[in-house]
């Protein structure tokens, strides 16, 4: 344990309680980068567990930044959050064929303005980690979730 972090958590516990807030809302910021050029804009998603799916078009700056660098990062109220985004194609497509039913499922009449746009793909983000500032005991303290690691644990910041 590094002399900051100020205690293990249970990682199921504090995965679903991300799942529960994420599932709650329909925005996010997500930042995109590529040639030492960042950028940031809210998008509309739809979350399968931890993994959000979303509607863009291909000529979108921020998708032509994720072709060139899939690391991606989000944020919503005081959550964090690193991960990797992959292009899956058309809504329509095969290969976009979850990410369109779970978009449809909680955006149904976006999906089907949409879906049938040409130029429109469908994108999925996997989180990696979630870092969170959270209030325990009129204490400020930071709540890390590695989803590689599969750890959770707090962090009392420096200071």
């Amino acid at each position: 344990m590094s002399k900051k972090e100020f205690g293990q958590l249970n990682f199921d516990e504090v995965r679903n309680k991300k799942i529960e807030f994420l599932e709650s809302h329909h925005t996010i910021i997500m930042a995109t980068s590529h040639d030492n050029k960042v950028t940031a804009r809210t998008v509309t998603y739809a979350t399968e567990g931890l993994d959000f799916y979303f509607m863009s078009w291909d000529h979108h700056e921020k998708i032509l930044q994720i072709k060139e660098n899939s690391n991606v990062a989000l944020a919503r109220d005081n959550i964090s959050i690193k991960g990797v985004a992959e292009i899956l194609g058309k809504p329509l497509d095969e290969k976009s064929k979850e990410g369109a039913e779970v978009t449809k499922k909680k955006h149904p009449k976006e999906f089907e303005i949409f879906c049938r746009i040409p130029g429109m793909i469908m994108v999925k983000v996997t989180p990696i980690y979630i870092k969170s500032w959270v209030r325990i005991d009129n204490k400020f303290l930071i709540e890390h979730l590695d989803l590689e690691n599969k750890v959770a644990y707090l962090e009392k910041p420096e200071g």
